[in-house]
């Protein structure tokens, strides 16, 4: 038995091929599926199932992308959940052969009433279990989040999970190798430790969450602040449904310096400029919005609204098709172009580029400290609970948009989140909403609190 992981970076999703003499599986695919079919052609094996672990909310599934490439291959998935694809309706303890592996499903609603996890059995070896795919069950050093299946049945959720956790998976032997669905970074959970793998064992002992009787568990759940994206629905809804195949969406198109200016014309295109903050900092397209390389991944669900078209003006056209997919992970599948010649394409025709002021925290303490600047602070509500600069407002990047009414446009505002990311996404949204007198500390809360200066 072989398995390889495939970690992708921004939404910090973990998915697995796991290959046994000359079969394979897939746990959790992304959608862009190709990664898995290079891999089923250099272990010379042929794909026999995919197996989900439960709905996902803040990525779009790739099992019928691998179906459309292997027809005999099988989807397989929860009962609980009335998909609209897949051939298997899983139930607990349901078992499948691939090569000399055993596959057992193993029922553990709480994050979802659909969550299932996947304990293999190598009958090659032994007939003890060797390895458990948890899904958004456990996690290393976390468990998985129990506030979106409804918010009414938080507490209930919480309880399903805590019994799937002490009945169930914890009754595996210390030697089980955990195999988890995000990484560190995720926000499926609070503090995800940065490990992709665990241990039974490990988890036994260092888990606070395990340690926690069932009244403990509950209330430490109910009072867990997660990030909470309306995007999570949009991911719900595809992966019931099943997504469009991604060779049936519109081509990716090389634009002229013509056609991007009557496209940012429209009321629902937006312009993605992938530069990394600094630069977009110190010039930018008009109109566009700031996601980089380095925050795409995680912000485009965030940011970005469902019905719009989307271009790309990119800081090296190589990076095409990493940006196209991080926006097709999310559910975002009206990619129509890419600006050819760049923003030195579009300086050289003789059009306005424009900056963005980057505060110095100095100036921006002196600034709020006499009533010249609005904060705008864009972290979650939980986060800014934790700690805010003194009358900041927090108008979080998830919800920014119905937020901008109770903003003023005609003061000087600086929008800030921990590190600069975040908020320099939010202020090109805003700017593009007519806010133009805003910029951003890029040193963030973080280089705030480094000063010593305070929060309330």
């Amino acid at each position: 038995m072989k398995i390889t992981t495939i970690k992708q970076d921004g939404l910090a999703h973990l998915s697995y091929f796991v290959s046994s003499d000359d079969e394979a599986i897939v746990i959790d695919p992304r959608r862009d599926a190709q990664i898995y079919i290079d891999l089923a052609n250099k272990h010379q094996v042929e794909i026999k199932y995919v197996f989900e672990t439960h709905r996902n909310e803040d990525y779009v599934i790739g099992s019928l992308e691998l179906q459309n490439r292997y027809p005999s291959l099988k989807i397989g998935h929860s009962k609980e959940t009335k998909f609209k694809y897949g051939e298997i309706k899983l139930g607990d303890e349901d078992e499948f052969k691939v090569g000399s592996v055993k596959v057992v499903a193993m029922h553990t609603p709480g994050h979802t009433n659909d969550s299932m996890c996947y304990m293999l059995i190598d009958s090659s070896v032994s007939n003890d279990p060797i390895v458990i795919f948890t899904g958004d069950t456990l996690f290393s050093n976390e468990v998985g989040r129990t506030d979106l299946v409804d918010i009414k049945l938080h507490e209930e959720q919480s309880e399903k999970l805590y019994h799937s956790l002490t009945e169930k998976v914890m009754k595996l032997p210390d030697g089980v190798i955990v195999y988890p669905a995000h990484g560190a970074g995720s926000v499926c959970g609070g503090d995800i430790a940065d490990r992709d793998f665990t241990t039974i064992g490990y988890e036994r002992v260092n888990n606070v969450w395990l340690d926690m009787d069932e009244s403990e568990f509950i209330e430490a759940k109910l009072n867990q602040g997660l990030i909470l994206s309306p995007y999570f629905k949009r991911c719900e809804h595809l992966n019931t449904v099943g997504p469009e195949l991604i060779s049936n969406l519109p081509c990716t198109e090389a634009f002229t310096v013509d056609r991007l200016e009557e496209f940012l014309k429209g009321s629902e295109n937006t312009v993605i400029d992938t530069h990394n903050i600094e630069y977009f900092m110190r010039e930018h397209i008009p109109k566009t919005v700031s996601l980089s390389m380095d925050s795409i991944g995680l912000l485009a669900g965030w940011a970005l609204q469902e019905k719009h078209s989307f271009v790309f003006v990119l800081d090296d056209l190589e990076n095409l098709d990493e940006a196209r997919a991080s926006l097709l992970r999310v559910g975002l599948d009206n990619i129509v172009g890419y600006l050819q010649t760049g923003v030195s394409g579009w300086k050289k025709s003789g059009r306005n580029t424009e900056s963005m002021k980057n505060y110095g925290l100095k100036e921006l303490k002196e600034l709020a400290e006499a009533g010249d600047i609005e904060i705008i602070d864009v972290r979650q509500p939980h986060e800014f609970e934790s700690g805010h600069i003194e009358s900041s407002f927090n108008a979080p990047l998830t919800h920014i948009r119905e937020k901008m009414p109770k903003i003023d446009k005609s003061t000087p505002k600086a929008a800030i989140c921990g590190v600069g990311l975040r908020s320099t996404t939010a202020a090109s949204i805003l700017k593009k909403n007519g806010f133009m007198n805003i910029g951003v500390p890029l040193d963030g809360l973080k280089g705030w609190m480094k000063k010593g200066y305070s929060l309330e």
